[in-house]
């Protein structure tokens, strides 16, 4: 994974590529270099460098939580958490994906996860931190603090909502130490981006 973009953008395209191939040793690859060059001293870096040769385990493990078949233990959707009714495809949904149109992103009708699944909203987050490094990188500054302000109101209105209860429940349910580490890493990033929002 390429670092040009900054650390921040680095982040969430580590987390994100977890929430959509948990079992892809490039996703992982991109958490443990995430880990070593900005938090070392990270308990997932221990517990990532176990998979770097087979993370089928935390494929297994994220499924069993957060896929099915059966009851979801931890629901990888804002809509869940916030629409009062613990439903997915509701008005939360909709506000999501009116949020990625402001920049154009549009989620492929082939794919099968709303757009407010965790790694859809990570990965809108990722796009709007790379495009802000790439307009500081042509000085365009005015560019770089609307992008900035529209990450800022994202989390507030929609991420920064549901990240505890999110990781929380992972950090519940998880099998592997993989996953509650990730959590708590992940939490703490988004908590270090914008304060935790009340409800």
């Amino acid at each position: 994974m390429t670092t040009q973009y900054g650390s921040t953008a680095m982040a969430y395209h580590a987390f994100k590529a977890m929430m959509f191939v948990p079992s892809d040793l490039n996703a992982l690859a991109g958490v443990i270099t995430y880990l070593q060059q900005t938090r070392p001293e990270s308990p997932l870096l221990d517990e990532a460098l176990k998979f770097s040769s087979d993370a089928s385990e935390l494929e297994f493990d994220f499924n069993r939580m957060c896929i099915g078949p059966y009851k979801l233990l931890v629901a990888p959707y804002e809509s869940v958490y916030l629409s009062g009714n613990h439903q997915i495809f509701t008005e939360e949904t909709v506000r999501v994906a009116e949020f990625y149109q402001q920049i154009g992103l549009i989620i492929d009708d082939g794919f099968n996860e709303p757009a407010d699944f965790i790694g859809n909203e990570l990965e809108f987050l990722y796009c709007l931190h790379a495009m802000a490094s790439e307009q500081h990188a042509l000085d365009k500054h005015e560019y770089v603090l609307a992008l900035n302000e529209l990450a800022d109101e994202f989390l507030e209105r929609h991420l920064g909502r549901w990240i505890t209860p999110f990781c929380e429940g992972i950090i519940q349910h998880a099998s592997q130490a993989f996953w509650r580490e990730f959590a708590k890493e992940l939490l703490h990033f988004i908590n270090g981006q914008h304060p935790p929002v009340k409800h």
